[in-house]
């Protein structure tokens, strides 16, 4: 469906004279009949449900009956007349082994696109999406920004409307057009050196195309208040990562622009964003259960485990999922909100030599390895302090959004794994990683 002058914005962005190391290509993938989806999922988003705590959303009985006929994990824990509570909950565990077992007998499998999850609770997995529930997230982003600062997103392909940032060695790097954005561009970049021709090639790109929009997580927007950027956003959307309240007004300060604190994840896609109250839940297709350790119910205002049924990703329907985060549940003028959620906090690992290792570096090396679950951490008896803040004294707040590991005694690491793989091998990318100043042990558990 490129257009002209869709292409020609494409050309340019990819083709630009400080353009990064490109690293990952690739496009949206969508034919008409996946941007009409895409079209009619935001249309639906503009009569959202009035919420009701006594009473479940229409749909969830449909839901529940196909998941159980058609979907093979469902089917195989399914019995006939249990209730909705009754149903068995899953969570990433589940999923990650074997991702298959979770697509419906009946989704033609001949546009599936698969993206791979970090796994922040320890189980990386690789997601199957469809284009149209993975282009969704636009007009999910745009109805947080309406909905809190009645922003709209910028729209033609004479522009770039959103600048997604990461900030650690091999981050993901690309840049598309946005059918649902009349082809307006998205440009994805890592701030770290590594991914550039040169060093001032970095903030010149990101000066050239002005982006209205900024997308990432706490560790990118603390990279990005050291650039010298001539331009101010009009929001930043921050999301994958928990980010503190300092850090949030440090932010705002810092570009004189609001800040929104996303609640997401690679199964569901953006589920929440933070207002005054706590997070509102954004989809009216996806249903939120909190749940206690023994698997009942909490009444509103009670924490718990959040559990979610639904979604619109045709390859990965959801039934009963537990997403490893915590918060309570309240209903606030018809709208749930997520009160005091637990995120997923960014993670940091001195080496004596002084460097810093990136939880996301470690992810990608884990990637490699057939494992469903694994944990690194300091070693059993070894003094340590975590999470403790630091950082840069120019940006107390983005000090106070990382977790980093204080090591006393040793600096050393073990690396806790579920999987049939070669240790050494592991061992040695590992060694790699933190260099020969960092003993890491890799430890297989059942």
């Amino acid at each position: 469906m490129l257009t002209p002058n869709g292409r020609k914005l494409l050309y340019s962005m990819r083709q630009h004279a400080c353009a990064p190391l490109w690293n990952w290509p690739n496009g949206e993938q969508l034919d008409q009949q996946g941007l009409e989806k895409v079209s009619a999922f935001a249309k639906s988003l503009q009569h959202s449900i009035v919420w009701h705590n006594e009473r479940p959303p229409s749909w969830l009985a449909d839901h529940i009956e196909f998941c159980q006929s058609t979907v093979p994990f469902y089917r195989r824990r399914a019995k006939i007349g249990e209730t909705f509570q009754e149903i068995p909950t899953c969570n990433r565990s589940d999923l990650a082994p074997k991702v298959w077992d979770f697509v419906p007998d009946t989704a033609p499998l001949d546009q599936v696109i698969v993206f791979s999850s970090s796994g922040t609770t320890g189980h990386p997995t690789r997601t199957p999406h469809h284009p149209a529930s993975a282009a969704s997230g636009v007009p999910l982003l745009e109805h947080a920004l309406r909905k809190r600062l009645g922003i709209e997103l910028l729209r033609g392909n004479e522009h770039v409307a959103i600048t997604n940032v990461a900030a650690y060695p091999g981050a993901f790097t690309t840049a598309v057009v946005i059918a649902y954005l009349q082809e307006a561009g998205c440009i994805r970049v890592n701030l770290d050196t590594t991914a550039w021709r040169k060093p001032s090639d970095c903030e010149s790109f990101i000066n050239h195309w002005k982006a209205p929009i900024w997308l990432g997580d706490p560790i990118a927007f603390g990279a990005m208040q050291r650039l010298r950027l001539d331009h101010q956003p009009q929001a930043i959307l921050s999301s994958i990562m928990h980010m503190t309240e300092g850090f949030h007004r440090k932010l705002e300060s810092d570009f004189g622009c609001p800040v929104l604190d996303l609640y997401a994840m690679t199964e569901a896609g953006i589920i929440a964003v933070r207002n005054e109250h706590g997070h509102q839940v954004l989809p009216d297709d996806l249903h939120v259960e909190i749940l206690a350790p023994d698997g009942s119910n909490c009444p509103l205002g009670v924490r718990g485990e959040i559990t979610l049924t639904g979604g619109r990703n045709p390859f990965l329907p959801l039934l009963r999922y537990r997403t490893s985060d915590f918060a309570a549940l309240q209903i606030i003028d018809g709208e749930r909100i997520l009160v005091g959620i637990e995120g997923r906090a960014p993670i940091e690992y001195p080496t004596r030599s002084g460097k810093m290792v990136h939880s996301m570096q470690i992810t990608r090396i884990m990637r490699q390895f057939p494992v469903f679950h694994y944990q690194l951490r300091p070693p059993e008896g070894i003094e340590t302090h975590s999470p403790i803040a630091t950082g840069s004294p120019s940006s107390p707040g983005y000090a106070q959004s990382i977790q980093r590991f204080e090591v006393h005694s040793l600096n050393k690491y073990v690396m806790e794994y579920r999987g049939d793989i070669d240790a050494d091998l592991l061992r040695q990318a590992l060694s790699d990683l933190f260099g020969e100043s960092v003993d890491v042990q890799a430890v297989h558990t059942s």
